[in-house]
């Protein structure tokens, strides 16, 4: 999306040390857990990002449920956190949604 920024679908913990290589500093998760059986839990993925020194939040929401307050926490960690971040979801899709709706909202 911007150089500050990739929005990317789901990734999984052997992936975190690649991601630092290519100069990713911090990833932002907005799936929920439990979404699929193959998905890769919070916790393992809070793991992986601390051994490959980055930064790591999960901010879960669904479809259904973005919220102004869900948009206002991206954004904050959005400013807070070393760049460029990786914010990813099942496919890519809310993780767009949430990004155009802080854009929208002019907070990016």
């Amino acid at each position: 999306m911007t150089n500050d920024l990739t929005i990317y679908k789901q990734i999984y913990p052997v992936q975190c040390a690649k991601l630092a290589e290519l100069g990713y500093r911090s990833i932002i998760n907005i799936r929920p857990d439990d979404e699929h059986i193959t998905q890769p839990t919070s916790l393992d993925l809070e793991t992986a990002t601390k051994q490959a020194n980055l930064v790591y939040q999960h901010l879960p929401f669904d479809d259904e449920r973005l919220s102004m307050m869900t948009v206002e926490q991206f954004t904050s960690f959005y400013h807070a956190f070393p760049k460029p971040i990786l914010l990813f979801c099942g496919t890519g899709a809310r993780a767009k949604l949430l990004y155009q709706s802080a854009l929208m909202q002019g907070l990016l």
